[in-house]
């Protein structure tokens, strides 16, 4: 599902997580390279995602410059992301499915 997600990426980051005053940025989509941190508090949110990376890095800009955001460092509301629908195995669905909300409802 990651690789439909980075292709389909299209909403909003709206906030950092919680209380947080600071995001680390990063110049790769692996969070191997961390280029500088950011202030929350100057940074214009909303900001629109261009992909989210399958090791859970989103990629937006900040200040004209591109970077890559740790998914769990910020807030991304659920409908603003368009997911593509994946084929699924039906004798497997179920276990597919069954704990995750809403799962499979766009598909039909």
């Amino acid at each position: 599902m990651a690789a439909a997600i980075s292709v389909q990426a299209q909403g909003m980051v709206t906030a950092a997580m919680g209380t947080r005053a600071v995001l680390k940025a990063y110049t790769d989509a692996d969070g191997k390279s961390e280029t500088a941190s950011l202030n929350v508090k100057d940074i214009s949110f909303p900001l629109k995602i261009f992909e989210i990376s399958e090791q859970g890095f989103v990629h937006v800009k900040v200040a004209s410059q591109d970077v890559w955001l740790d998914r769990k460092q910020i807030r991304i509301p659920p409908e603003s992301l368009e997911v593509s629908c994946l084929t699924v195995d039906r004798t497997n669905a179920n276990l597919v499915t069954a704990g995750i909300r809403g799962a499979n409802a766009g598909c039909k």
